[in-house]
């Protein structure tokens, strides 16, 4: 683990100096995705719904879509824990509420998020052509609210707020090497991100009352929707770093996400609940850089909503260019108790890079458990708890191969 990591960060390092060379924004810490399952489908996660507590990484929106179930959820990625003098370290909070009750009827949500997430390459041996005698450590503070409405369709709409600090070697991008001689560079900023979510359950709106029976009549009930998102991240006036008296101002990385997602399934009737028997997600994204040229010294000016995404080529066609990333992800759920993740993403640099995963999770086993015992103290639990893991692996079956870990912590569908 320990040497795949030090590769993954290394070639995380080479991407963000090759192709935005001189950008002193490249916050490396906003470039890492803290979801180990939106990692292994591809980087995605900006129109597929669910309940992963650092999903808002990519959409806020995905936190108004938290607050429909009413939940507290907690991840932790114990594979980011700090190794050497290298390390990403990332945890994230979200709470969510539905105002069903209040509003008499009214299924208006909303949903907080809090994340943290830090990466650290001080004395990093594996970036010594990189960072010559030098050090990087920057870090942020994310804070995202969201609100959804569902209506027939469902609404989402959120935006997160980000403060930013950082520490740098002089010699850690070669656009600040005159700011100081071996001084430390400090940097401090913020960023906005902004996004939106529409879910449309078609099956719900076509045949709200279909279904046909399995073994010995049990009721199953198919499920087919559709949902689309568009997110606008790393919005900001810019970062500030000082050294010894001086003091340049630089430009984050803001990017443009569109997205979309087609979810089907078969949820089948128990005694007191319904269990997801199977279900099929595909979701794609184009990710497009806003910035106007690759090489910019301090100041930049940036395209505006989709920049060069276009919605024919690369979202319906999924083939990318050297502007548009597109990523692709394959998720397979069995009984709300296993997954299976694959993903793949290319294009600005990028040639085909292939990521996979797996989850495990209790929430599948503790609703038959649950349908099953009469004690209501264990029953309380066993229909509100959900702990999960994920596993994935990035750049599969190249020499950057990497693999990450992580816990998700969920308390849903509460009443209050």
């Amino acid at each position: 683990m320990k040497s795949n990591l030090t590769i993954l960060l290394s070639f995380i390092v080479f991407i963000a100096v090759s192709n935005i060379f001189a950008q002193a924004g490249a916050i490396q810490a906003l470039e890492v995705c803290p979801s180990v399952k939106q990692n292994s489908l591809g980087m995605t996660g900006t129109s597929m719904p669910g309940d992963d507590p650092a999903a808002f990484f990519y959409n806020p929106a995905q936190l108004g879509y938290v607050g429909q179930n009413n939940s507290i959820s907690f991840q932790f990625n114990p594979s980011y824990l700090s190794f050497d003098n290298a390390s990403y370290k990332s945890t994230s909070f979200n709470i969510g509420y539905n105002f069903n009750k209040l509003l008499k009827g009214l299924n208006l949500s909303a949903g907080f998020g809090y994340m943290h997430s830090k990466f650290d390459m001080t004395s990093f041996e594996g970036s010594v052509y990189l960072y010559p005698s030098g050090f990087e450590t920057d870090k942020y503070d994310a804070y995202g609210i969201g609100i959804g409405i569902d209506y027939f369709v469902q609404l989402n709409i959120g935006l997160t707020y980000k403060k930013i600090t950082g520490d740098y070697s002089p010699y850690s991008y070669p656009i600040l090497w005159y700011i100081g001689n071996n001084t430390k560079i400090s940097s401090n900023g913020s960023a906005m991100d902004y996004g939106m979510l529409l879910i449309v359950p078609v099956t719900k709106l076509l045949s709200p009352k279909l279904q046909f029976p399995v073994v010995d009549g049990i009721p199953a009930y198919p499920y087919f929707n559709f949902s689309t998102g568009y997110a606008l991240l790393n919005v900001s006036n810019g970062m500030s770093s000082s050294s010894a008296g001086n003091n340049i101002t630089y430009d984050l990385p803001r990017s443009a996400r569109l997205g979309y997602t087609i979810s089907m399934g078969l949820n089948i009737g128990l005694r007191n609940c319904t269990l997801k028997a199977f279900g099929y997600d595909f979701t794609a994204d184009a990710d497009d850089y806003l910035a106007e040229s690759n090489i910019y010294i301090g100041r930049t000016n940036f395209q505006s909503f989709l920049g060069d995404i276009s919605i024919g080529r690369h979202l319906l066609e999924l083939k990318s260019d050297g502007s548009v990333i597109v990523h692709k992800g394959h998720n397979f759920d069995l009984f709300e108790t296993v997954s299976f993740q694959l993903g793949s993403f290319d294009g600005n640099g990028y040639s085909t890079e292939s990521c996979n995963g797996f989850g495990i999770q209790s929430k599948g086993i503790f609703k038959v458990i649950a349908d099953f015992t009469n004690n209501h103290q264990l029953n309380f639990v066993l229909r509100h708890l959900d702990i999960q893991y994920f596993s994935s692996t990035l750049y599969a079956g190249t020499y950057w191969e990497t693999k990450f870990k992580g816990i998700n912590i969920i308390w849903y569908g509460m009443t209050f």
